[in-house]
């Protein structure tokens, strides 16, 4: 029984690893991509100077 546990323990150590790695991709994509919204026919950056 001690080894399921083990297993166990295991499989959710990987699980909880993946996900995050997953929300981590997720967020880096959504910080690095150019954001659409469009003011005056010119895109403006996050850290645009007039913001």
């Amino acid at each position: 029984m001690t080894e399921l546990y083990a297993l166990l323990v295991l499989a959710l150590g990987v699980g909880v690893g993946l996900t995050v790695i997953v929300i981590e991709e997720r967020r880096w994509e959504a910080r690095s991509r150019v954001p659409l919204r469009m003011t005056y026919g010119e895109v403006h950056h996050r850290h645009a100077a007039h913001r």
